[in-house]
């Protein structure tokens, strides 16, 4: 009867120590799986937000499509001007003229961005706000 206690605690023992190695194991996995998944995004990020720093200078003020490569990734970027509109002057005494008729100018520009490489192809929308004084 002892002998039988023994083999079935050895053998209770034995199921948890492979249930303990199964769930330790399948963790790992899960681990790597979103850790990749983590840097695929990482990476895009960053060559995304490269990509915007390159052509925020050029693409709505020189130019209105700018293409070229980062990093192995070619890029093309559009350019399109949704508004314009001068500041808000206030009319201090009646009959001085008020409204948007201020010395500033203010443009906005929406920004197609499309980024390929190999079987990476992501496209991505955003604004530009450009401002100048006008004398």
């Amino acid at each position: 009867m002892k002998r039988a206690m023994i083999t079935i605690e050895v053998l209770v023992a034995l199921l948890i120590l492979f249930l303990v190695i199964a769930a330790s194991t399948n963790s790992i996995k899960f681990f790597q799986m979103v850790n990749g998944k983590k840097n695929n995004i990482e990476n895009e990020y960053m060559i995304v937000l490269n990509v915007r720093d390159i052509l925020a200078h050029q693409i709505c003020s020189h130019s209105q499509r700018a293409e070229g490569s980062f990093d192995n990734y070619t890029y093309t970027a559009t350019c399109e001007k949704q508004k314009e509109i001068r500041s808000y002057q206030k009319g201090f005494d009646i009959g001085d003229p008020s409204g948007n008729i201020g010395n500033y100018l203010m443009d906005l520009y929406k920004v197609h961005l499309e980024i390929k490489k190999d079987n990476f192809d992501k496209r991505y929308i955003y604004y530009i706000t450009n401002g100048e004084k006008l004398n």
